[in-house]
Formats: C-alpha cells, sequence, structure tokens
C-alpha cells in the first residue's frame, strides 16, 4: 500500500489536537488517520500518495469527526457507546474487545455530508 507524503505530520496534528491519556490513543489515532485517508482517496479517486496539500485540514477534521462520534479516545470506565451486554441481577457491564470496535470502525464510512462539498472539489472522474 502507497503511503501519505505527510502521515506524520497529519498524525502528530491529530495526536496533538487529542490530549488523550489512554494507553492506546496513539494506535487508535493512527489506525483512524489511515482509514480516513483511504476514504478520501477512495472517494476522490486520486491515488494516497498524490492526495494536494489542500485536503491535509478536511483529513484533520474528518479524523477529528470520527474519534469524536464513535469516542474512541473515551476511557473504558466513561464509555458508553461500547458496552456489547448488560445484565440487571447482579449487574453485569461487558464492553466490546478492542477487535471488535476495530472491525466496526473498519465498517465505517468516514466521509460524512458535511465534507462531501469540499472533497467533490477535488474529485477526479473515474472512467
Amino acid at each position: 500500500m502507497e503511503q501519505h507524503k505527510r502521515l506524520e505530520t497529519l498524525t502528530k496534528l491529530v495526536l496533538d489536537l487529542n490530549d488523550s491519556d489512554t494507553d492506546n490513543s496513539g494506535t487508535v489515532i493512527n489506525f483512524v488517520v489511515n482509514k480516513v485517508i483511504l476514504d478520501v482517496a477512495n472517494y476522490t479517486h486520486i491515488p494516497v500518495s498524490e492526495l494536494p496539500e489542500e485536503l491535509d485540514p478536511t483529513i484533520v477534521a474528518l479524523c477529528q469527526q470520527t474519534i469524536a462520534t464513535h469516542g474512541l479516545l473515551t476511557p473504558q470506565s466513561e464509555q458508553t457507546t461500547n458496552v456489547a451486554s448488560l445484565s440487571e441481577g447482579d449487574t453485569s457491564v461487558t464492553f466490546k474487545s478492542p477487535a471488535q470496535v476495530y472491525a466496526e470502525l473498519a465498517a465505517v464510512n468516514t466521509i460524512t455530508d458535511s465534507y462531501i462539498a469540499t472533497l467533490n472539489g477535488f474529485r477526479k472522474v473515474k472512467w
């Protein structure tokens, strides 16, 4: 897989914007940044290595939106969205495993209506 020329810069920016003290925040952010870059490349029909610098703010914003929407950096003790099962008698709460969360995230379309107009300005027609 080809790598985005500014992947390190984008990842650092998203890390800086998310002052998280969770153990796996770097891994989560790397996954999200790579996922968003691939989604943007697929939507615009531009190879990953050729994505223009003008799309960087949009990529970062999409990363932030994905992280916030899915509560990916929320400490497990505060999570409410990753509950797999809940029992009432003798109270039992089971959270989704990190593998389940990553699998769900991999299936999510990170391109939302808010950013389609911006991305359409860069989109190439695929013949």
